[in-house]
């Protein structure tokens, strides 16, 4: 911490926020603003927001009502009005309350009544002008007007020191008429007007996207360096007769992702491409084309996939098709048997394996590949950022292909995902899928037993699907539990349970006998999320849908209706939180994948959904992915401008490359 005078309150929030030093105490923004103005009540609608300015009259009224409840009442009188105002449970406040004293109030208000019930309030005048006050996250045991207090004497040893330096180039801040670094930190925590707190965050949205950007383009360059390759010479014939054996079609797009792929494996630059589209928009046929393309030359392929299950689905499907051809394709999961393992590393080794189909197993130490060319990570947002290194290193001359089935607007990918170029495939291989979601406010089944004995006796099998908590009792709990309720309520079927503590043999013959028609609902976790094609399961019941994102439920219901016929999805959830609701309203009313990613990255940040940050968590931390594209776009252009003529910007590369070393914050 640099040597400013630090109280033991202060010395206390620095160790309870972590804070290291004064650029991360300036740089913990406020994650709303109340904003106080002084509305005209005659112009407000019933139940609407509103905040005036006034002066307590007559008398303040407390009352103690049950279950520990305070109420405070009293009359504002304001500049052409007067007003009940209601508090509930701000007895601390009452020595603010007396008759003359001058108040800016904020709440809900109600017409009918002509009565505002008090969310926040100041004791003061806004004196013409609008007054934004800052909300921070904090811990319960750090009081907001103590923090506030601690960040204002923070802000005037910054700006009487400039321990903050800019980052932005100076030639960028004066081509878009930015504020000051200084300008910016102290009206993000203490706005002066609107205008300068927009300003603040035109300042700030910049410079967190140039960051970003600057910090994807080096990893690429970091990349390429020492990744150039040998040339790979691949047998078109042979592609071409796969492509011509396969029982349909390929569409556009994915004839242009396969192009785009194959003249990546074909240059002397080692490929770093991600392939996104939504489920079931074919994917992993053009994942299956870069494979006998890298293997015609002479290199073995690998694809690494999240679960067991996803990776026995490729093998199974892939072995099928490629056999024939002349490869060897091969399985790698943890529970394989013994000799049946040895006998895959052996084949890796030698070399005779050409094609290798496994998990996070794929990665372990003693996994040695004779010449791996190509690595395809399936889900790429499933993976840690180690993992994914871990399954490059193993290669040589090697091309990576990530693909996604969280596809987001390809102007949009290709500008988060700098260190990568994007394919995208748009469209459905076939006549799209028809899934009709319905929403019920309640997590029961009750309101559609009826239609779930009737869907059952038409012989068709159910996937019911409970949130999961990774390796822990409380999952197995769950789906147990629900699962008796099933086996009561629907006695007559064969009722069977699946999650991730059961061994591999018995998840494998649970799935068999779920493909087999054997058993009539399936209770699972999300286990089922990707790789399962059951196509007369056509129905899908999500429990407590709330703990899903959007992206995931979408996942989720692209197990059914994949036999044509119309699939139904029940979301389950008794949450009254109104963004919930308005969440899975929107779910129900949409089936495209490229609008639910972006209602998600728009609602519930980025990280976890695309896998930018090792921690789950966003980067960004008061930039958007949607609102502030431009920006994000401006940035990016900036950012190739900057690489292009780097004498010039020396410092601001220097920054990144310090970042880079100091804290790799975004994925590889």
């Amino acid at each position: 911490m640099e040597k400013i005078k630090l109280t033991p309150k202060r010395k206390e929030i620095i160790e309870r926020m972590g804070f290291s030093n004064i650029n991360s105490i300036l740089r913990y923004y406020p994650y709303r603003y109340d904003i106080y103005k002084d509305d005209t009540l005659g112009f407000t609608l019933h139940d609407k927001k509103v905040s005036v300015e006034g002066t307590i009259t007559g008398k303040v009224k407390i009352e103690h009502l049950p279950k520990k409840l305070i109420k405070t009442t009293f009359m504002l009188k304001t500049k052409n009005d007067q007003v009940n105002i209601v508090m509930f449970n701000r007895l601390v406040s009452t020595s603010y309350l007396f008759e003359g004293n001058n108040l800016v109030v904020s709440g809900k208000y109600n017409a009918l009544r002509h009565e505002i019930t008090v969310a926040s309030f100041f004791v003061g005048k806004l004196d013409g002008k609008d007054r934004y006050v800052p909300i921070y996250s904090l811990p319960s045991d750090i009081r907001d007007a103590t923090y506030k207090s601690f960040i204002k004497y923070i802000l005037e040893a910054n700006k009487a020191n400039d321990y903050v330096k800019p980052i932005i180039p100076d030639d960028m801040t004066i081509r878009y008429k930015l504020v000051d670094i200084n300008t910016a930190l102290e009206n993000i925590h203490i706005p002066e007007s609107s205008e300068m707190l927009n300003q603040s965050y035109r300042y700030l949205k910049y410079e967190e996207f140039l960051t970003f950007c600057g910090l994807g383009y080096l990893k690429r360059k970091m990349l390429n360096l020492g990744n150039g390759k040998h040339k790979k010479y691949i047998d078109y014939q042979l592609i071409n007769s796969f492509i011509s054996s396969l029982p349909f079609k390929l569409t556009n797009d994915q004839m242009m992702a396969k192009d785009e792929i194959l003249h990546d494996i074909i240059s002397n630059v080692g490929m770093s491409r991600l392939l996104q589209g939504d489920v079931g928009s074919g994917k992993t046929i053009v994942g299956v084309i870069a494979m006998i393309a890298n293997c015609s030359s002479g290199y073995q392929s690998a694809l690494m996939a999240p679960t067991d299950i996803l990776a026995t689905q490729h093998y199974e499907d892939i072995k099928g098709r490629l056999e024939k051809f002349g490869f060897k394709v091969e399985l790698l999961v943890q529970d394989l048997p013994a000799a049946r393992k040895n006998m895959v590393i052996d084949g890796i080794m030698d070399g005779s394996i050409n094609i290798v189909i496994g998990t996070h197993a794929l990665i372990s130490q003693n996994i040695r590949f004779k010449k791996l060319g190509l690595a395809i990570i399936d889900e790429q947002h499933r993976f840690g950022v180690k993992q994914r290194v871990a399954l490059k290193e193993k290669g040589v001359d090697i091309d990576i292909l990530y693909m996604s089935a969280t596809p987001i607007p390809r102007t949009l990918a290709s500008t988060i995902y700098m260190d990568m170029d994007v394919s995208t495939i748009a469209v459905y291989p076939y006549k799209e899928r028809k899934v009709k979601t319905f929403y019920i406010n309640d997590n029961s089944i009750i309101k559609v037993k009826d239609f779930i004995i009737q869907y059952l006796e038409n012989k068709k099998q159910i996937y019911v699907v409970c949130p999961s908590i990774e390796e822990s009792k409380l999952e197995i709990e769950n789906v147990k539990s629900i699962y008796n309720k099933w086996k009561k309520t629907f006695p007559n079927y064969n009722i069977a349970l699946m999650h991730g503590k059961l061994k591999s043999d018995v998840k494998d013959k649970v799935m068999d006998d779920f493909k087999d028609g054997k058993i009539d609902v399936l209770i699972s976790t999300t286990v089922i999320e990707v790789g399962i094609n059951v196509f007369n399961a056509n129905m899908m019941i999500i429990y407590n849908a709330e703990r899903f994102g959007l992206a995931q439920i979408h996942q989720l219901r692209g197990r059914i209706a994949r036999d044509g016929n119309v699939g139904y999805c029940y979301l389950l959830s008794n949450s009254e939180d109104d963004d919930i609701k308005d969440r899975l309203t929107f779910i129900q009313d949409n089936s495209d994948g490229f609008k639910i990613s972006e209602y998600d990255l728009k609602n519930r940040g980025a990280g976890d959904m695309l896998g930018l940050a090792q921690s789950g968590k966003s980067p960004f931390v008061i930039a958007n992915l949607i609102d502030d594209f431009n920006i994000l776009k401006v940035a990016s252009d900036d950012i190739r401008y900057i690489m292009s003529h780097k004498e010039r910007y020396e410092k601001f590369i220097q920054y990144l490359h310090d970042l880079l070393r100091e804290k790799p914050k975004y994925i590889d």
